[in-house]
């Protein structure tokens, strides 16, 4: 009998490949993405099964490549240099304005604002590591909110995130700490939901949106026109 066909591994979220992600993207004509993710809630206000529409982000990951502009250069392809960006607001007002509109038409615990501190993963936080998030102005939690949102924004797309919390981190507000079971299960509960917000969200935008132009477009053309490193993936 033939091998059966073999699986390619699942990677941890410190090892995505955000970059080749986006730019795929970007490379296709796309101008605005819409997340989502799963979460956990750092404090009152911000309880289990509360989705909510990321405003702003503090990074705590490391080892991430989280620019296009990192000095690569190709044969035959003008730099694109070093490009600084603003990144004081790191989503979309626009693209956020669609998703609360879509989100109040449900009816479910949600808050239109929130700051995510974005962690490495994928171990989940320590009791020390929650309340010194807290203290630093987070309200959510997520291992895959960074450097996504920025990354749109260098190559001059809209980026949005619809937050969706399964947890209450290491257990402040008297519950078990975060399993993993347990994250899995509350998002498959509220996949409908999720799914129609997006859904409407999308049906929102209109023909003649336009991304911010945060980046010199000279700049991200020449990122574009960089050639694809592919590169082989092992099979266990």
């Amino acid at each position: 009998m033939p091998a059966p066909p073999r699986r390619r591994p699942l990677s941890p979220p410190q090892k995505i490949n955000y970059r080749a992600n986006l730019w795929a993207l970007k490379s296709l004509g796309v101008e605005a993405v819409i997340s989502s993710s799963a979460v956990g809630g750092l404090h009152e206000g911000y309880g289990p099964e509360t989705f909510v529409v990321t405003d702003q982000l503090i990074d705590r990951t490391w080892g991430r490549a989280d620019s296009y502009y990192d000095g690569t250069v190709a044969d035959g392809v003008e730099p694109a240099g070093v490009q600084h960006l603003p990144a004081s607001e790191p989503f979309c007002p626009a693209l956020r304005a669609h998703l609360a509109t879509a989100l109040l038409a449900q009816d479910v615990s949600h808050v239109l604002q929130g700051t995510v501190v974005v962690v490495n993963g994928p171990r989940f936080s320590t009791k020390a590591e929650s309340a010194w998030y807290v203290s630093g102005g987070a309200d959510i939690i997520s291992m895959t909110q960074y450097p996504e949102p920025l990354l749109a924004a260098e190559l001059n797309m809209g980026f949005a995130n619809l937050a969706f919390i399964t947890d209450s981190d290491t257990g402040h507000d008297g519950s078990d700490p975060v399993t993993a079971d347990a994250v899995f299960a509350r998002l498959k509960n509220a996949q409908g939901t999720v799914l129609a917000v997006l859904e409407a969200t999308i049906a929102a935008i209109d023909d003649d949106y336009a991304p911010r132009p945060l980046m010199d477009p000279t700049a991200v053309n020449r990122v574009l026109a960089l050639p694809v490193v592919r590169r082989a993936v092992s099979a266990s």
